[in-house]
């Protein structure tokens, strides 16, 4: 089974589809800590992202791969689950995700992960363009102020300094970079549920999920 999951930052989708990834016993698969892990490798190495060639280089000569059914997301078997999710890495993993031959790289190996064992996939393309035949399609989303609250909690609770409304420009930043780019943007695939999680807790939209996939 593949169930696809895709929507803006701070929509809930991580959280939502690593708890469904627990109750369905898949795989979590999480398209936006590769491009995270590939973004992080190069500030790493000093490969400027605008040197394609190079990038895609290094992205083939190193391993991405997940473990703890995809809680934990390694590089070359180094544990960077914490060190992708940090401000650096937020302000910049849009124009690096944006490059088309880095997408196709990444593309391949997010199918080859999912081609032998069900999972949950979530991103900002896996219902269009990574898996466009998944069992089930769901598009998360909710308002500007209620993603930069989340993600506020979220760096605070890691003990990472930000601010409220420096995130919030941040995520309409990322929003415009990720609707508007040439290269799959981030759009609704029409045959995917909408899910507004504003009001939502996480609970509810799991639940709402589980239903709707097991036809309640």
């Amino acid at each position: 089974m593949t169930l696809a999951i895709d929507g803006p930052a701070g929509s809930g989708k991580s959280t939502v589809a690593r708890r469904l990834a627990e109750k369905l016993n898949c795989l979590y698969l999480d398209s936006g800590a590769m491009y995270r892990t590939v973004t992080l490798h190069s500030i790493r190495t000093g490969v400027d992202w605008a040197n394609v060639p190079e990038l895609i280089r290094l992205v083939k000569s190193c391993k991405i791969n997940f473990a703890e059914n995809g809680k934990i997301a390694l590089l070359d078997g180094e544990d960077v689950s914490d060190a992708i999710r940090t401000p650096e890495i937020n302000s910049v993993v849009s124009d690096v995700s944006k490059i088309p031959e880095l997408r196709q790289e990444i593309v391949k190996q997010q199918r080859r992960i999912g081609a032998d064992i069900s999972i949950v996939a979530e991103g900002r393309d896996v219902t269009t363009v990574v898996f466009p035949n998944a069992d089930y399609k769901f598009f998360l989303t909710a308002s500007v102020e209620a993603r930069a609250r989340r993600r506020f909690a979220e760096l605070q609770a890691k003990g990472i300094d930000a601010t409220l409304n420096g995130i919030q420009e941040e995520i309409c930043d990322r929003d415009t970079k990720d609707c508007s780019r040439e290269h799959s943007p981030l759009r609704t695939a029409e045959d995917a549920i909408v899910v507004n999680t504003t009001d939502m807790t996480i609970d509810q939209v799991v639940d709402f999920v589980l239903g709707r996939i097991r036809g309640l």
